[in-house]
C-alpha cells in the first residue's frame, strides 16, 4: 500500500543499505530462479509488451506506469488494467515483486537498490536488429519459465520478416529516411536501419554515413533528396503532421511535394520488441502501392 507521501515504511531502506548496495555490481544476467517468479513487475515498455504476450496476467504483478500512456505504449489498453508503479526503487519494491525486469537505461542506483533488496532483476540489452529483439525475448522467457510461449513468439516474428523478404524483391531502389520536427534521423546499427532493411528498402542516413541518432541541417536533408519520408503519426489520416508544412524549405524535398510520406504511429516507430515487426509491414506496404521511386 502507498500513502501520499509515498510508499510505507517498510519500504524506505536505510541510508547504510544504499551506500552499501552502490558500491555491489548488479550483473544484467540472472540465472533461471528454480521456481517461476508469481510476482513480475516490468520496469520497462519492452518488458510490458513481451510479459503481456507471453505471460499469465495473474503473474504480472505491475508494469512501468509509461507503458499504460498511449502516448508511447502499444499495449496501453491492456497495461492500464493493471497495477502501475514509476521507476523508483520504493515504488518497484512496494509492488512485492520476486522478479523486476527492466532496460538498459534504467539508473544504477535503483539497481543496486533492487540488488540489495533480495529481488532478481532481469537488464534487458538495448536492441540495434531484430536478432536483438529475439535475444531479449528469450531471455525474458528463460528467466520467467515461459520457454515456450517465448520461443512461439519469436517464430512468429520471423515468419513475418521472412514474409517481408519475400515481398520485397521489388523494393531495392527505394531511399527512405526518417525525420522528426527537429530535424532528427536515425541511421546505422538503429532500430529504425532495421526496420526499413527488413521492409527491403534502404535507410539512406545510414548509406550516407551517420549513426543510430544524428540531427541534420535542411541543407543536408536537401541534399539528400530522399525518394520518401517516414515520420510519426497517423496512417489512417490523409493529412500530414503540421510541421512538415511549418519548417522554411522543407517543402523543396521532391518527395514531400509528391506526398510521399509514410505515416507511422509514434509507439510503434519507438517499440523495441517484437511489435516492431509491424512497422517494417506498414512501410513496406505503402512502398508497393507506389510502386518505384
Amino acid at each position: 500500500a502507498c500513502d501520499d507521501a509515498g510508499p510505507v515504511s517498510r519500504f524506505r531502506l536505510p541510508l547504510l543499505l544504499v551506500c552499501c548496495a552502490a558500491c555491489r555490481p548488479v550483473s544484467s544476467v540472472v540465472p533461471e530462479p528454480s521456481a517461476p517468479p508469481q510476482r513480475i513487475v516490468a520496469g520497462s515498455i519492452l518488458a510490458a509488451e513481451t510479459l503481456l504476450a507471453i505471460a499469465p496476467r495473474e503473474r504480472i504483478a505491475a508494469v512501468h506506469a509509461i507503458a499504460a500512456d498511449p502516448r508511447f505504449s502499444l499495449i496501453a489498453s491492456e497495461a492500464a488494467a493493471l497495477p502501475q508503479v514509476g521507476a523508483s526503487p520504493e515504488q518497484l519494491l512496494a509492488a512485492r515483486p520476486d522478479l523486476v525486469i527492466v532496460d538498459a537505461f534504467t539508473r544504477p542506483e535503483t539497481l543496486a537498490l533492487l540488488d540489495a533488496a533480495g529481488v532478481p532483476v532481469l537488464r534487458t540489452r538495448t536492441p540495434a536488429n531484430f536478432a536483438d529483439i529475439e535475444a531479449n525475448i528469450r531471455d525474458i522467457g528463460r528467466i520467467c519459465h515461459l520457454r515456450e510461449p517465448a520461443e512461439a513468439l519469436i517464430q512468429a516474428m520471423v515468419a513475418r520478416l521472412a514474409a517481408l523478404r519475400e515481398r520485397a524483391v521489388s523494393l531495392g531502389p527505394w531511399q527512405v529516411c526518417s525525420l522528426d520536427g527537429s530535424y532528427h534521423t536515425y541511421g546505422a546499427a538503429s532500430l529504425f536501419d532495421a526496420v526499413v532493411a527488413a521492409a527491403g528498402a534502404r535507410n539512406l542516413a545510414a548509406a550516407r554515413g551517420a549513426g543510430p541518432y544524428r540531427k541534420l541541417r535542411l541543407e543536408t536533408l536537401l541534399s539528400w533528396r530522399p525518394d520518401a519520408l517516414v515520420v510519426a503519426g497517423d496512417p489512417q489520416q490523409a493529412v500530414l503532421p503540421s510541421w512538415l508544412e511549418q519548417i522554411p524549405g522543407l517543402g523543396l524535398l521532391p518527395c514531400l511535394q509528391q506526398r510521399r510520406v509514410l505515416q507511422v504511429p509514434g509507439p510503434l516507430l519507438a517499440t523495441t520488441s517484437h511489435h516492431l515487426v509491424a512497422a517494417a509491414e506498414q512501410i513496406q506496404a505503402q512502398l508497393l502501392v507506389w510502386g518505384r521511386p
